[in-house]
Parts: structure tokens; C-alpha cells; sequence
């Protein structure tokens, strides 16, 4: 996490957009908050769709979701944990669902899978971050929700507003995990208008 925070830093500072509107969904939501903290002159706003359950409550049946995540792809391989990752938040027709919204999204996550199973979900296991980190986050925040991600993202929501208490936050009616893919215009509108709000020198076209 750490590495990929840093990589971020290294490529604002490369191009010269900084400080820079981060937005992170799921994982990279977790590297957005990583670099927050531990970079914060690197971000001018954060956005994150609901970053992973690693330090709820019910982060043990996070992680022991994960552990039998692992189990299946040292058994049958990166697409059959693919396949019992995306049936819990979107069922086992995933790959139509998703497909119908977005052509070509089914090859693009099974060219990812090994390296999402093998390397990204362990770096997140281990993933440090508490409420000290999170004080570090000065900028302004936005979480961004659905209505029907389950009882593990709700918490994680709950989590986000208590530690960063200048969070502005939108929950989508009728969204799962998979929001971003599901309700791209509500997560649009909500992402755009946050930034407007926050504007950095130059104007948002």
C-alpha cells in the first residue's frame, strides 16, 4: 500500500498537477487514503467508493472471506476466485451484468485477477492505518455509497465520517459494491459537483 501510495506522489510530482484530486474506488479508495495521510500536500480533495473492510468490526469475516478467496486460487486458479470474489456483490451472473455496462470489462478483470488475488488483497491484509493516520487528513473528503453494499461497507462509512469528520457523503439509492459500474451517472454527479466545490486554480470544465 505503501509502494502504490508512493507511486502516486511520484507521478503528481512528475507531471506537476499537484496537489491533485484523488478519487479511489474500493482498493485504490484505500491507497487514496494512504497517500492522503502520509502525503498530504499531494492532495487537494479526496474522494473514496467505499474502501475495503479492513478495520470495521466485522473485519474478521472480511479476512476470513479473503482467506477462502486464497484457498480457491492456490486451488483452481485467478478466475475461479474471480468468479466467487464478483458473485458476492453481484451475483453469479457477473459477467453479463457487467459486460452489458461496460463492453470489454470481463477480459479486462481476468487479465487483472492474478495480480488483484496474488498481490493486491495481501497488501491490503496488512494494511496500517487508524484514527492517528487519518488525523493526518486535512483535505476535504468525500465518501460516496450505495444503499445496498451490505452491513461490512455501511460500517465502513461509519468509520470514514467518525475519523474524517470533514467528510461530505453520498449514499446512492438502490447501489452495491459495484456502484461505480452499476450508477455511473449518480457517482458522476456526486464526484463533479464535490469538486466544484473545492476547485483548484484553474477552473472544472
Amino acid at each position: 500500500m505503501a509502494r502504490d501510495a508512493a507511486d502516486c506522489r511520484s507521478l503528481i510530482t512528475t507531471l506537476e498537477v499537484g496537489p491533485a484530486h484523488v478519487v479511489g474506488v474500493g482498493y485504490s479508495a484505500a491507497v487514496g487514503l494512504h497517500l492522503a495521510s502520509w502525503a498530504p500536500t499531494s492532495v487537494h480533495t479526496l474522494t473514496v467508493l467505499e474502501p475495503p473492510p479492513v478495520h470495521v468490526r466485522s473485519a474478521p469475516q472480511s479476512r476470513a472471506a479473503n482467506a477462502r478467496l486464497a484457498e480457491t486460487l492456490q486451488a483452481d486458479g485467478a478466475i475461479a476466485a474471480l468468479d466467487e470474489f464478483l458473485a458476492m456483490p453481484v451475483g453469479r451472473d457477473w459477467r453479463s451484468e457487467a459486460e452489458r455496462r461496460l463492453t470489454g470489462s470481463v477480459a479486462q478483470m481476468e487479465r487483472d485477477a492474478t495480480t488483484f488475488f496474488a498481490t493486491d488483497m495481501p497488501a491490503l491484509l496488512t494494511w496500517e492505518f487508524d484514527a492517528d493516520a487519518a488525523a493526518r487528513i486535512g483535505c476535504p473528503t468525500l465518501y460516496v455509497g450505495g444503499t445496498e453494499s451490505g452491513p461490512w461497507f455501511a460500517e465502513v462509512r461509519e468509520l470514514i465520517l467518525a475519523w474524517l469528520t470533514q467528510t461530505e457523503d453520498t449514499v446512492i439509492p438502490g447501489a452495491g459494491h459495484s456502484l461505480a459500474l452499476t450508477h455511473p451517472a449518480a457517482v458522476a454527479t456526486a464526484v463533479v459537483g464535490f469538486l466544484r466545490r473545492h476547485p483548484m486554480s484553474a477552473p472544472i470544465t
